[in-house]
């Protein structure tokens, strides 16, 4: 398998944290420089038409989408633990996959966009009426997160899964990006004891540009 990558990406970082924890050592990786527009060049194209990272290709298989590339991968390891094959828990762990992808990351890429991404990239300063309006976004779906974290270790109760690398892969940077998680205590400790795993805290990206 060779994954195509770039190591900053929120996105890159879930499928990163998913490798570590199933301790998978079969993916060659190969890094797209966003900051010199690789990932607009016509050969990168030909693998993802969406030219975003990450992309996985194993054998015929061209994947892109992160939740797409870190469920299969999941799947191909066969972690009961971390994707369990019963019915109802895979639709509990999908339900989240499309929760992130479609309400939580859009609000938490603001944060990450106008604290992380611009300063990275040299793009100029915060937007402080869209950090304003993220925060308004952000409070209902903070605290559905917390009301689903009380009395849970994890998402879907007290051992790590698909769905916890997943949404907090969005939230990656939650210091740097500042995103304010402060005023919700089950959130706060869920945070906490992932990084207290080798797979999450390990796969932190750095300040610097690969």
């Amino acid at each position: 398998m060779k994954l195509y990558s770039f190591t900053p990406s929120p996105n890159a970082r879930k499928v990163a944290a998913v490798i570590a924890h199933l301790r998978l050592t079969d993916i060659e990786h190969a890094l797209v420089r966003l900051q010199q527009g690789e990932h607009r060049q016509p050969d990168y194209l030909a693998i993802n038409p969406m030219g975003k990272v990450p992309t996985l290709r194993d054998g015929d298989l061209t994947l892109w989408e992160s939740n797409a590339i870190c469920q299969y991968l999941a799947e191909r390891a066969g972690d009961q633990s971390f994707f369990p094959a019963d019915p109802k828990a895979r639709a509990d762990i999908a339900r989240w996959l499309f929760w992130e992808a479609g309400t939580w990351s859009q609000v938490i890429d603001i944060f990450t966009h106008e604290n992380v991404r611009k300063p990275m990239l040299g793009m100029g300063t915060a937007d402080t009426a869209r950090l304003a309006d993220a925060e308004q976004r952000f409070a209902p779906l903070a605290k559905l997160l917390n009301d689903q974290l009380a009395g849970r270790k994890f998402l879907l109760g007290e051992h790590v899964t698909l769905a916890d690398f997943v949404v907090a892969g969005a939230a990656t940077y939650v210091e740097r990006g500042r995103i304010p998680i402060t005023d919700y205590p089950n959130v706060k400790a869920w945070w906490t004891r992932l990084n207290a795993m080798e797979a999450w805290s390990g796969t932190m990206p750095g300040p610097e540009l690969p």
